[in-house]
Formats: structure tokens, C-alpha cells, sequence
């Protein structure tokens, strides 16, 4: 009886593991066919030559030794913000609403990093070393920073999933804490209000290889956490070599809240300002009032007309953020 058991359990636990191996191996499409509406509001919009020349490169060191490319746009005001960019490209494409912010009376000094795996020196494009290590990395560059000015407040803010990376830094550990959170569209979690079934075509995952992955970390294994599992369909107006259309099972999880983020977002204290596009196909704003709606001190502001990628080159967002400024210094 007891021997019968075991054999069974034996079986059990082969069959177990022989799936999740096969779904880690289920082959990956090797591109997107049908972009999408988000990949043609993208296309549209680097053809409208809204984008202005972003600032030089710097560099600083990460706690791991590695070299990482920031840009810095100084602000005469006591307040630092770093703004994360979203998925599939890197900071150069903030540097509208960056210089913009920095130029405003009392505007804070604005840095934009190229995330882990992203832009012209990414380590290893689209993979990170564990889960922690763009929090890690954002922690890092505050510390650099704050050794050449001093700051009186630490903002922090992003579009899309840096946005999510923002929320995911300001419910993690790492140190200092967010003064304020400044969010633009972002990215919450596949099973929010906020979510889209396709995220309007921009992002394609290979379900079967994350489920699959999941099932090894289960007991421990993570020797295939670095296999690739969402592909954007960033378009070929926005492709100069320097783009990340695929991040790897660790990336993605390092960028975005855990399937506990009501209660993550739940314990964020600063104040939070939710800036989000009435035509966004990527994600549902309607969805971020009953997202935020616990939180206190968070205003989620929806402007009509304009799209998803819009929001990083938009005025009127610009004056929303600069309103939220103005009313948090005050507090």
C-alpha cells in the first residue's frame, strides 16, 4: 500500500515537472504580425516630430559595478524627481516633458534613467539579474545624485510600466521613500480595473512559457527565469537598435506590482497624482479611480482626446503635474 503510494506520488511529481518543462520550451512567436492600434498611435506620433533633443548621457555606478545611463535636466527648485520610461524604449523620449517640468518656476530637477536592459547600454537587453534590481537601481541613483546637490524632496514618477516601476519602488523596501508619486498611465497589474485583455496589441505574452516558469519557481528553480515572455510590437518608426522588444520572465516581474497590489498600493503614503489619456488602448483609465480610489491623498485626472503615447508629449499634462507641484509644495 504504502509502496503503491510513493509510485504514485513519484508519477505525480515527473508529470508535474515534465509539463512546466514543456511549457517553458513552447516556442515564442519570432514577431508581431498585426501591430495594432497602440503600435500605429506610436508610429503617428514619432512622425510628428514632438519629440525634442534629450540631454547627454551620464553615468553612475550601481551597487552590482555596473555602468548606468541616466539624463539629467536641472530645475531651480529644492526637488528632485527621477521619471522612469515605459516599455520597449528607453528615456530619450521623456525629454519633452523632462525639460518642460525642469523649466517651470521652482521646477524640480528631473532624471531619467534608462532602465536595466533598455537603451544603448542595457547589460543584457530586456533581462535583469533578479527581481529587486531596478528598485536597487533607482535607490542607486538617488544616492549619486543627492552626493552632487542636496534635495529637500525625493519625487518620484514614470510613464506606463515605469510608472508601475514607480509604485512598485514606493511599496518595496529600498530607501529613501517617495515624497510624492507622479504617474502618468501606468501600468498596475494584468487583473486591475485598469487592465486591457491585449493592451490594444502592444503587448503579446507567451502564456504557456509563463505559467510554466511560475510552476519551477514553485520549488525553487529559477534556471529559466531569463527565457523571453512579452513581446512589444514596437514599430519600425520606432526602432533605431537601441529598442527592447522582448523582456525576459525577470524583467517583466522586476518592472510591476505583485498579485497582492491592492494591498501594495494600499500602504503607499505619498501623494500620488494619476494622469491618464481618454483614448488610451493600451490600458483602461476609467479603471485607475477604483485603483486609487482608498488612497487619500491620490488624484487621478483623465484628459480627453488624446492616446496612450500622447501623454509624454502632451501640454495639458504637463499642466496637470505642474498644478500638483505648485499644491504639493504648498502642503
Amino acid at each position: 500500500m504504502a509502496h503503491g503510494l510513493i509510485v504514485f506520488l513519484l508519477i505525480g511529481v515527473i508529470v508535474y515537472f515534465a509539463v512546466a518543462l514543456a511549457l517553458v520550451a513552447w516556442p515564442f512567436p519570432e514577431s508581431v504580425e498585426n501591430h495594432g492600434h497602440a503600435a500605429d498611435e506610436l508610429a503617428k506620433l514619432v512622425a510628428s516630430g514632438t519629440f525634442v533633443e534629450p540631454a547627454e548621457p551620464s553615468f553612475f555606478e550601481a551597487r552590482d559595478g555596473a555602468r548606468r545611463l541616466y539624463r539629467l535636466y536641472p530645475g531651480s527648485g529644492a526637488d528632485l524627481l527621477i521619471f522612469l520610461h515605459g516599455s520597449g524604449g528607453d528615456s530619450r523620449y521623456l525629454a519633452r516633458l523632462a525639460n518642460a517640468l525642469a523649466r517651470l518656476p521652482d521646477g524640480p530637477t528631473v532624471a531619467t534613467p534608462d532602465m536595466r536592459g533598455h537603451g544603448p547600454e542595457p547589460v543584457r537587453r530586456g533581462d535583469v539579474d533578479h527581481m529587486h534590481q531596478q528598485e536597487q537601481d533607482i535607490a542607486d541613483l538617488y544616492a549619486a545624485l543627492k552626493r552632487i546637490r542636496h534635495f529637500d524632496r525625493f519625487l518620484l514618477g514614470g510613464h506606463s510600466s515605469g510608472g508601475g516601476m514607480a509604485l512598485r519602488y514606493a511599496a518595496g523596501h529600498e530607501q529613501p521613500r517617495p515624497d510624492g508619486l507622479m504617474l502618468v498611465a501606468p501600468f498596475i497589474h494584468r487583473k486591475s480595473p485598469a487592465a486591457c485583455p491585449d493592451s490594444g496589441g502592444w503587448a503579446t505574452p507567451c502564456v504557456p512559457r509563463f505559467a510554466g516558469i511560475e510552476m519551477l519557481g514553485r520549488f525553487g528553480i529559477r534556471l529559466f527565469e531569463n527565457r523571453p515572455v512579452l513581446r512589444f510590437a514596437v514599430p519600425p518608426e520606432a526602432r533605431d537598435g537601441n529598442e527592447t522588444p522582448l523582456y525576459s520572465w525577470r524583467m517583466y516581474k522586476s518592472m510591476t506590482l505583485s498579485d497582492n497590489w491592492r494591498k501594495e498600493i494600499a500602504g503607499i503614503q505619498a501623494p500620488v497624482l494619476v494622469v491618464a489619456a481618454g483614448k488610451d488602448v493600451i490600458f483602461r483609465s476609467d479603471g485607475y479611480k477604483a485603483v486609487f480610489k482608498n488612497l487619500p491623498r491620490a488624484s487621478v485626472e483623465i484628459l480627453p482626446g488624446i492616446d496612450h503615447f500622447q501623454l509624454s508629449t502632451s501640454d495639458e499634462a504637463l499642466k496637470r503635474m505642474e498644478a500638483w507641484l505648485r499644491e504639493n509644495r504648498q502642503n
